[in-house]
């Protein structure tokens, strides 16, 4: 069975079907869409899916694009989510504030679908590095975790096993023979092979 491979996701919010309708066309090959036509359910499906990436319109009737920004930065589930303006104001003045205030970029309509493509493409580029090194920091964590449980345990059980072994050995002295001899006698050899295992594990964890 082949492994589905998992698409990146894009919500668009604009208030023109035919902006969400091309913008789809331009990125649905690519990656997983999700589109609003408003400022509130915009922010409600960014809530609901986490969008690895927003391309978002400014001039909206009711909710504009800055005060939709300004919610999704104010909550800590989508505040890390990478913001793209895609706006009819080519204005420098305008691109400025929109950077100010956490927009990752700024794209001009009518927009080229080569730019849209090669923004979004370093969005996720950006995200995708990201999720590597939280990844590798986590499995790190988790390996350290494991070396210092593993020391810790060693530790712990080398006392009460070298007392296992001493009082074995004086037992022997008073048991010379027979059937509890046979016993001491496994005992014994059982807790001398566990009392080496436990050193080379203390050797590996201290390395």
């Amino acid at each position: 069975m082949e492994n589905k491979v998992i698409k990146n996701s894009v919500l668009i919010v604009d208030d023109d079907n035919l902006n969400i309708v091309a913008l789809t066309h331009i990125l649905g090959p690519d990656y997983k869409v999700y589109s609003a036509s408003n400022g509130p359910d915009g922010i409600k499906i960014a809530n609901e899916h986490l969008p690895d990436v927003v391309l978002l319109d400014i001039v909206m009737p009711g909710m504009d694009g800055h005060a939709v920004l300004a919610e999704l930065k104010k909550s800590p589930k989508t505040q890390q989510i990478p913001v793209i303006f895609v706006t009819a104001i080519d204005c420098e003045h305008e691109e400025e504030k929109a950077l100010t205030f956490g927009a990752s970029d700024y794209i001009t309509k009518p927009f080229v679908s080569a730019i849209v493509k090669l923004r979004v493409q370093n969005q996720m580029k950006i995200i995708n590095q990201m999720h590597l090194i939280i990844e590798k920091e986590i499995a790190e964590k988790s390996s350290h975790a494991k070396f210092e449980f593993l020391s810790n345990m060693s530790h712990d059980m080398l006392t009460p096993m070298n007392a296992i072994v001493g009082l074995t050995q004086i037992l022997k002295l008073t048991h010379t023979e027979g059937q509890t001899r046979e016993y001491l006698d496994d005992i014994d050899n059982a807790s001398k092979e566990l009392l080496g295992f436990l050193n080379k594990l203390l050797n590996i964890t201290e390395d």
